[in-house]
């Protein structure tokens, strides 16, 4: 005798667009070149294969130092790994902070929006709008509204270039160092020379030779 059980496609499908499983604690486990330890359940969702950490979590990216924590953790395979409440360490000594941050795994690059604040050795009490580390060139570039407690600058867009230790502002902005204060109209740039944690010299309306590395980034 055989038996037979038949699933009609509407029931099969509503069944696979609920099923999201919900799993307990688990081990540090790979995704897109991240390891990602669950700081509580992981619900998968089968038909898509994204996974929410609605408890959070830590990945490291072991090749380039970075390691971000959230309080919500969303991963989609081979796109991205979206993040609340996040904090990010970088390993040159850099810690950024925001309300959302999205890791763009195709692209290699991090985007904070949302009380966006970032600080290291040089910079302190830096916040923008928005804030992208590009993962593989190091570059660390914030935009919109642009602010710093030290140096004491404001700028529409400010990138950091970490293996050089410069930075580029892009106007309007404005700073003050070494007791002078200088400003610079909307389109105007303004090149910045760290030496270990201090700020050592200003160039304003730096030549396109000068600014070739940032070039990209200022746009």
């Amino acid at each position: 005798m055989k038996f037979s059980t038949r699933f009609s496609p509407v029931a099969l499908s509503a069944a696979l667009l609920s099923a999201l499983l919900t799993l307990g604690p688990a081990q540090a486990v790979s995704f897109g070149g991240l390891n990602v330890t669950p700081r509580g359940a992981q619900n998968l969702n089968l038909e898509t294969g994204a996974t929410e950490l609605p408890s959070g979590g830590t990945a490291t990216d072991t090749k380039s130092g970075l390691v971000l924590t959230g309080a919500k953790m969303q991963l989609k395979p081979n796109e991205s790994l979206t993040a609340q409440g996040a904090t990010i360490k970088l390993r040159r000594g850099g810690t950024l902070s925001a309300n959302n941050v999205v890791y763009d795994l195709k692209n290699n690059t991090v985007t904070a929006t949302g009380n966006v604040t970032y600080s290291d050795t040089r910079m302190a009490g830096l916040s923008a709008s928005q804030v992208v580390l590009y993962v593989k060139s190091g570059f660390v570039v914030a935009s919109g509204s642009v602010k710093a407690a030290k140096p004491s600058l404001s700028a529409e867009r400010f990138v950091f270039d970490p293996n050089t230790m410069q930075a580029a502002l892009s106007g309007p902005y404005s700073l003050k160092s070494g007791g002078k204060s200088f400003s610079g109209a909307a389109g105007q740039n303004m090149l910045l020379n760290f030496s270990a944690n201090m700020l050592t010299s200003v160039k304003p309306q730096p030549s396109a030779v000068e600014l070739g590395r940032f070039a990209g980034y200022l746009k």
